[in-house]
């Protein structure tokens, strides 16, 4: 090997082991924030949540999450709730801050299907219907770290791949840790 080969080798190596401690902590931080991270629920008006740059706003997501957001309340408005139960207060809002509040706190109160983890929790005023509604929203991950391995032409590779949305690039490394090769794929339709 070359001596510019070899420093190419050495670049891409540390370069590897970067991105896999990156990935790795990423990974980490997200399953404790999942496991351990405090529930954050949102209170906003029945009108408000069905529209995509308010719940943008108010929930800190990005645009495609508060799309996934405003369509799913907007979906839910037609089916009955999981569960009902009653709070005194003297305003809707103040009812809608009160069970934001109970929801934060993981409250004996109000029913378990409330306290249950989600991504995103909406809390609504619904003026029109005199009532508060808890919306329990999981999004999408669009971020996945991925480990396997190939057989190619008779010979195995270790494989560690990322997909961000629907782009998903694969690296393939022999057993030695020597990059071999890389495929860049496009995720064309889902169901």
């Amino acid at each position: 090997m070359e001596k510019w080969e070899m420093k190419v080798y050495n670049a891409v190596s540390v370069l590897v082991v970067i991105v896999g401690i990156i990935g790795l902590s990423w990974v980490l931080y997200g399953l404790y924030e999942e496991h351990f991270g405090e529930e954050k629920p949102v209170v906003m008006t029945q009108e408000e949540a069905t529209d995509t740059k308010t719940v943008e706003k108010k929930a800190a997501v990005s645009p495609a999450e508060s799309r996934i957001i405003s369509r799913e309340i907007e979906r839910s408005a037609d089916t009955p709730p999981v569960v009902t139960y009653y709070v005194q207060a003297p305003t809707l809002e103040k009812a809608a801050t009160e069970t934001a509040k109970a929801i934060k706190t993981q409250s004996q109160a109000i029913p378990p299907a409330a306290v249950k983890k989600a991504d995103r929790t909406i809390v609504t005023a619904d003026n029109k219907l005199n009532k508060v509604d808890v919306y329990k929203i999981n999004l999408r991950k669009a971020h996945k770290l991925k480990a396997g391995v190939s057989y190619i032409y008779d010979k195995s590779y270790f494989t560690a791949g990322y997909q961000a949305g629907r782009w998903e690039g694969l690296a393939y490394f022999d057993w030695q840790g020597k990059p071999k090769g890389g495929s860049v794929l496009y995720t064309a339709a889902e169901w």
